[in-house]
């Protein structure tokens, strides 16, 4: 019986191995499933966040371009939402911006062009949390016969994008 018991007990430990161990590698995977699900959310919400700055600067070139008398291009500038010393308004940023006769922000009808848009509108990289935000161009004569429907996409690599209408300046809401 001494060999019966200790072909029991080492069973018996290699099952409680085997739990251990299967339990382990299912609380990781949980876990790493919860913090990617959680990235997922904020890369959205930064996304959201961009696309109302974008809102923000395509609306203040077209109001500015047409307070300036309607030029082929706006210097837009930027200030801090606090005022300086004296009372002062503190610049933190100027860009030229290209604009169409319509009076919205313009570049070349390609994918370049768009990155071109989120350059003089943004002013920064296309990234989040090191995930790359793509421009896309899409002509309107492709999608449906109306060249005023052209948009520029800007979306990461899966997941949220949101889109500038080319010749009305509307800036679409994040969409899946």
């Amino acid at each position: 019986m001494d060999k019966n018991q200790a072909a029991d007990e080492r069973n018996r430990s290699l099952f409680i191995n085997i739990t251990v161990v299967v339990v382990f590698i299912s609380l990781m995977l949980g876990f790493m499933i919860h913090l990617n699900n959680g990235s997922t959310n904020l890369r959205r919400l930064a996304l959201e966040n961009l696309a109302e700055q974008f809102s923000t600067s395509v609306s203040n070139a077209h109001w500015q371009w047409q307070g300036e008398g309607r030029p082929e291009i706006v210097l837009l500038i930027t200030y801090a939402n606090k005022l300086g010393e004296n009372e002062t308004l503190i610049e933190t940023d100027r860009k030229p911006i290209f604009m169409s006769h319509l009076g919205w922000p313009k570049a070349e009808p390609t994918s370049e062009g768009c990155a071109n848009i989120w350059k003089m509108l943004l002013n920064m990289p296309m990234n989040i949390d090191g995930f790359k935000i793509f421009a896309e161009y899409y002509d309107g004569i492709k999608l449906n016969d109306n060249p005023l429907d052209s948009v520029c996409r800007y979306r990461l690599s899966t997941g949220p994008y949101f889109e500038y209408k080319v010749f009305s300046g509307q800036v679409l809401k994040v969409k899946e």
